[in-house]
């Protein structure tokens, strides 16, 4: 028979694992304004979030050797052309080392139409300590956080989400 007291530190650890681990697992954001960055793109030209003013941003967190990032890539493909011109762009922000060179063939092959950004170790720590990927982030056109997501997405789960910040129905 369980008392009271031999019930208490099981509730207790229950309760101290939802408060520290939930929220770092939860899909939703909270409206918080995005980090502006300065990164490279692959040719060394530098490019800011603020270029994107006015636009509906994703930024995807990946690396080339990760297979759900591989997997979602099509997708956003897809996305980045059909709603680029209502003022929806996705950035990639690789984590891979000399992506200079690792990239253009793994970009070609996939069909990538989107500007894929050298991650620092700044931008990783800025945009919630990106600890797992892929990590995505979709911004509204004043580029406040709507949604973060840990781990592989599709174009089921977040078209919705885009459309709504485009104003779209």
């Amino acid at each position: 028979m369980f008392t009271y007291q031999k019930r208490l530190p099981v509730l207790l650890v229950t309760i101290l694992f939802c408060l520290v681990l939930l929220p770092a697992c939860q899909s939703s954001a909270d409206s918080q304004k995005a980090p502006d960055f300065t990164l490279l793109d692959l040719h060394n030209k530098t490019v800011r979030l603020s270029d994107f003013d006015g636009k509906v941003v994703m930024i995807n967190f990946f690396a080339t050797y990760c297979p759900p990032c591989r997997m979602e890539i099509p997708d956003f493909v897809k996305l980045q052309k059909k709603y680029e011109k209502e003022g929806f762009t996705v950035i990639g922000i690789t984590v891979d080392e000399n992506p200079t060179v690792m990239l253009p063939p793994f970009m070609e092959r996939l069909g990538i139409n989107y500007p894929v950004l050298q991650a620092t170790n700044k931008v990783l720590r800025d945009y919630r300590n990106v600890y797992a990927l892929p990590r995505t982030f979709i911004l509204d056109r004043e580029h406040h956080i709507i949604r973060d997501y840990t781990g592989m997405v599709t174009e089921e789960e977040i078209e919705p989400i885009i459309k709504q910040a485009l104003g779209l129905r």
